[in-house]
């Protein structure tokens, strides 16, 4: 300890400070040179945050991955973390990808999971948030009862991270301890509580956060409403639809795109009953904000997201008035997705308007397509030309009629 109190020793380093050169400050990080000196130059970067922030940042954070990786002392490794958390964009998961790498040197002889549980109680925030998320990555049931601590870790980002780990993991034996942290006051944690219990959908977790879907915290509101979509169960669709419905809800887009989610998330046997019931019910809300909403979530990289997403928009827009929109699902027959340009051209071909033939016509001349592109488009006009208005009567269907969207989960609650 006396060497930190050295000015010979470590009185050199605050000119390389105050001179700005931090990349030469962090050389003696996770090197050879004395504890000191390490500590000195890493509580010198820590009290020159804004500074740091005005340079070209790349370089220094490629640095700092280095010098934590390489740095034995866990006090000075927490120093740099906490830089690392300041400049980068993801710097806890972009320390755990290197630990796991072997591109990268290990920063312990133990092995990732091993070194995870020994951080997970260090005196240290930032590493205990390293081991949170590491625990996070594992998933194994073994890991959740000590997330399950870190709930209640004195530092709120350690307990916003668990909770955030539990709810990807999704397992229901932390429902108990995570719907605790629904009672503290503060908001960020108890956010992150409620997003954990959507995520883990089962009917317990869902019934903790329904009261507070109806609650005018709309970070709340929009912190469940986003992930309700996941679960994939009917019940949840009343608080969808209470957004969708409500023409003052800021929350309408979120709710719109959970409801895509919904169907893409249903069970097997379930998914006819939620996709009908989704599109009915949708069918009383459209408006331009709704189809530019759908619009969006079609271009989703996640294929089964699209496909429902625009099955939704075949179903609800008008042709007539959406053209754009029309234009945008014509291209679709093009994709790069089979199954996806299938379904639209199907969908397409059982409209009645007339405007569609005239819409794709206009794409093929207009666009440089294939053979195969060019017989989809030419069997949706065939099929809109030949039908009559008798031929396009849709099949009677079975739906759930919800005339109360805020009762709607608890009229389905024994389902």
């Amino acid at each position: 300890m006396s060497g930190d109190k050295n000015p010979t020793e470590t009185g050199f380093l605050y000119s390389i400070a105050n001179s700005g050169q931090y990349e030469r400050l962090i050389t003696y990080l996770g090197s050879n040179e004395p504890l000191a000196v390490r500590k000195k130059a890493a509580d010198l970067l820590t009290q020159s945050l804004e500074s740091l922030i005005e340079q070209d940042t790349d370089p220094i954070i490629d640095e700092l991955y280095t010098a934590v990786l390489t740095e034995s002392n866990d006090a000075v490794r927490a120093d740099i973390l906490e830089v690392l958390i300041y400049l980068a964009e993801t710097p806890i998961d972009g320390f755990i990808m290197r630990i796991e790498s072997r591109d990268y040197p290990t920063p312990t002889d133990s092995p990732s999971p091993l070194l995870y549980v020994e951080w997970i109680d260090s005196r240290h925030v930032e590493l205990r948030l390293v081991a949170v998320a590491g625990l996070g990555r594992v998933g194994t049931e073994q890991v959740v009862p000590k997330l399950v601590v870190a709930c209640r870790d004195d530092d709120k980002r350690v307990q916003i991270r668990a909770l955030d780990e539990l709810g990807q993991i999704g397992d229901p034996r932390c429902v108990d301890a995570v719907k605790n942290r629904l009672q503290t006051a503060d908001k960020d944690v108890k956010t992150a509580a409620a997003r954990c219990l959507a995520r883990i959908g089962t009917p317990s977790a869902l019934s903790e956060i329904m009261p507070l879907a109806k609650k005018d915290d709309p970070r709340l509101r929009q912190a469940i409403v986003s992930e309700l979509g996941k679960t994939g169960s009917l019940p949840v669709f009343g608080i969808l639809l209470r957004e969708i419905a409500n023409p003052e809800s800021q929350l309408k887009e979120s709710a719109i795109r959970s409801a895509v989610e919904l169907i893409a998330h249903a069970k097997s046997d379930e998914s006819h009953a939620v996709r009908i019931t989704v599109e009915t019910h949708l069918n009383q809300f459209v408006d331009q904000d709704t189809i530019n909403t759908l619009s969006g979530v079609a271009k989703a990289p996640t294929p089964q997201i699209k496909r429902n997403a625009i099955w939704l928009l075949c179903q609800l827009i008008d042709p007539s008035v959406h053209t754009e929109t029309l234009d945008k699902l014509i291209a679709t027959i093009g994709d790069e997705d089979e199954t996806t340009a299938k379904m639209t051209v199907s969908k397409l071909a059982n409209c009645r308007d007339p405007i569609i033939i005239d819409r794709v016509e206009e794409f093929i001349q207009t666009h440089d397509v294939d053979s195969r592109v060019s017989q989809r488009a030419e069997y949706i006009r065939n099929q809109i030309e030949k039908k009559s208005p008798n031929d396009r009567l849709k099949d009677a269907v079975e739906y759930t009629k919800v005339s109360d969207p805020a009762d709607y989960t608890k009229k389905h609650a024994n389902e």
